[in-house]
């Protein structure tokens, strides 16, 4: 496995690549992983870095039993009106939703605030049963404004979503999963294989497919009308597509 360092040390993020994914490491165990403004930018380089790479993008710790507990709350009272109109997280969570390639949230601990709005961007997410999920931004007298309303709303209905971010409440991964915000849950000693488990069944689709999918899904209106038969033909038209068509049928032979 080759692996990269991040280019901003003040933000330890690692980056590994294998033959079935990218996977970013998140190193700051002492802040229980909580995101700064460098750290932002760090995960951001690995995105630019790697969004030409045709294979998954997982985000996870690299200690066991955290995810990121939240948005630094030191870098965040230093913010002026100006830092927060530069939208830096929201830009990284962009980025994130906006990857060419399938990305993947590992959530073993908190992922709380910012850190709940970095596995909303993500397109999958697996959590550990006792895993705190939430959006307390409230609470603190301020919102979730990185992209959380529009992404939970999406995800688990605009009532639900509406109680959680009114309430500020923090839910474990159980309930996460049953509500849709989580796509799957394990217990932390099934973390590892649960990841292999998507891993696969990932490995198994067309990179190509799998991206025209994530971008037809993301069409609003009718996208039945041209999205969907564009992103067909051009799967239809290539070597892997017809490959894989062809061993099926020979299968059913």
């Amino acid at each position: 496995m080759a692996e990269s360092i991040a280019a901003d040390d003040a933000a330890p993020v690692r980056v590994l690549r294998d033959d079935r994914a990218v996977t970013v490491l998140i190193d700051r165990p002492a802040q229980r992983n909580a995101l700064s403004v460098p750290m932002s930018r760090a995960l951001g380089a690995a995105l630019e870095e790697h969004a030409a790479t045709p294979l998954p993008l997982v985000l996870r710790s690299a200690v066991p039993g955290m995810f990121v507990s939240g948005t630094d709350v030191a870098s965040l009272r230093a913010r002026t009106v100006e830092d927060s109109l530069g939208r830096v997280n929201s830009a990284l969570f962009q980025r994130l939703y906006d990857h060419p390639w399938p990305t993947v949230a590992v959530v073993d601990g908190a992922a709380l605030g910012g850190g709940c709005e970095l596995a909303l961007a993500c397109d999958v997410r697996i959590t550990t049963e006792d895993a705190q999920w939430g959006l307390p931004e409230v609470r603190l007298g301020i919102i979730p404004s990185a992209g959380a309303l529009t992404r939970l709303a999406a995800l688990v209905g605009t009532g639900t979503a509406t109680d959680l971010v009114l309430t500020g409440r923090r839910i474990r991964g159980r309930e996460a999963a049953t509500l849709g915000l989580a796509s799957r849950v394990t217990t932390p000693a099934g973390l590892d294989a649960a990841l292999d488990a998507l891993l696969d069944d990932l490995g198994a689709a067309a990179p190509l497919a799998q991206r025209l999918a994530k971008e037809a899904m993301r069409v609003g209106g009718d996208r039945h009308r041209l999205v969907d038969a564009a992103a067909q033909a051009l799967c239809l038209g290539t070597e892997e597509a017809q490959r894989r068509l062809q061993a099926l049928l020979d299968r059913a032979g």
